[in-house]
């Protein structure tokens, strides 16, 4: 039986049993500071009354919600309802709103049938604009039809490819785009979202995950290690936490990169084995490199197998699919700049593939070739953190072409 499955058919109490068995993946070398890992996990607990937020979803007599949207759900982590959010343009709230069936707001043409769903995380949730300054309200306004919106601030290639699964069950369209940002591919790997940030956030809670080992290649699915609400308390007991996650690989590659751990080489080979990355790969390196050349090359190795999975799923449904790569301002700016591309194992991976594959840094590159500024002074035209309404329109209209060729018939504008 796979372990997804024996999570799910354990129930709660099966479930908070295996809890500490599925966040490891091998025991720590007996020299590790466990003070510091459990000082380190201490400032990630919540507050019982942020759990209550983070349950409870739509509150008050606003019925918006007290964790700034993120609401819990026990397979797929977490999942969105109605909010007004700080943060977006020029210090301006947003305000977002959700269809029944949890797709963000249909703006353009609710009422026509809806060909195209997209997943991912907050760069396809289109997080700090409002409802209708999303890149799927600027092309639909342009294609006169609806593109569902169904993105999520927060998750991971895996947390997508689960939430499509399930929306494609019930509310199938014709063509998926999958949309993937950069720190996606690591997200795969968390069992608890808030141990890699290092600090709490309203997604900071436990999620779908998965389990590699690289040399092997084994990609094991992991279920949400919280999938009930009474079980998301136990993120407050620190006895609990420090049991379950001391272990996690991810937990010791966030006190490399956050908590101001020099990675041993004893630490090193536990990371090492923890992800199934070779050895030979890693002793030539600086041992703060080392580390994440491990982390890159696990989470990578991750979303591959997600795409696998995910071609998969549209051949045997008939759907037709899109992947986008989307990216933060820091990794436009090393592309802008010359610098190598961290994922270009994946990316050189990619080219075979006979569906259209966007990747956002070419665009970027080619329009900034146009300018005559410094790459700060460009990005801000676009981002405030995620896109802003022009970042929005900007991938729209860098998306168009190759929507209006993708779909059969085209878009009436294009007929």
């Amino acid at each position: 039986m796979l372990r997804r499955e024996f999570l799910r058919a354990a129930g709660t109490t099966g479930a908070s049993i295996a809890l500490g068995i599925a966040a490891k993946a091998n025991e720590l070398p007996p020299d590790i500071d466990r003070a510091l890992i459990s000082r380190y996990l201490r400032r990630l607990i919540p507050s019982r009354e942020q759990v209550d937020n983070f349950l409870r979803g739509r509150q008050g007599p606003e019925q918006l919600s007290r964790n700034q949207g993120w609401l819990f759900d026990g397979e797929l982590g977490w999942i969105l309802c109605d909010s007004v959010r700080p943060r977006s343009v020029d210090g301006s709230r947003g305000f977002y709103s959700y269809e029944t069936d949890g797709a963000r707001k249909v703006v353009h043409f609710p009422d026509k049938p809806c060909r195209i769903h997209t997943y991912g995380n907050s760069f396809t949730h289109c997080d700090q604009v409002s409802d209708g300054e999303t890149w799927q309200e600027y092309l639909a306004a342009h294609f006169q039809e609806p593109i569902r919106n169904y993105g999520v601030g927060g998750y991971g290639v895996y947390q997508a490819y689960r939430r499509m699964l399930k929306v494609e069950k019930n509310s199938p369209a014709d063509y998926i785009l999958l949309n993937i940002w950069d720190d996606d591919h690591y997200r795969n790997l968390d069992s608890w979202r808030a141990i890699r940030f290092g600090h709490r956030t309203p997604c900071g809670y436990t999620l779908p995950f998965l389990r590699v080992n690289v040399q092997e290649n084994q990609c094991e699915q992991v279920e949400n290690l919280c999938p009930m609400p009474e079980d998301v308390y136990r993120l407050c007991d620190e006895n609990f936490v420090h049991q379950t996650f001391q272990d996690d690989p991810v937990l010791h590659v966030a006190l490399c990169t956050r908590g101001g751990v020099k990675p041993s080489r004893k630490l090193l080979m536990f990371v090492s084995k923890a992800f199934g990355i070779s050895v030979d790969t890693i002793l030539v390196l600086k041992p703060e490199e080392a580390i994440g050349k491990i982390h890159t090359e696990a989470a990578l190795f991750a979303t591959k197998n997600i795409v696998r999975w995910t071609e998969e799923f549209v051949e045997k449904t008939g759907k037709r699919l899109m992947l986008i790569l989307s990216f933060g301002q820091g990794n436009i700016a090393r592309e802008l700049q010359g610098e190598s591309r961290f994922d270009q194992t994946f990316v050189d991976w990619l080219k075979s593939k006979p569906y259209p594959v966007i990747d956002m840094r070419d665009y970027f590159k080619a329009e900034f070739a146009q300018f005559k500024t410094d790459v700060n002074a460009y990005l801000k035209r676009y981002y405030i953190g995620h896109h802003n309404p022009a970042g929005n329109f900007f991938t729209a209209w860098t998306l168009k072409p190759h929507l209006v060729e993708w779909l059969d018939p085209r878009p009436t504008p294009y007929l």
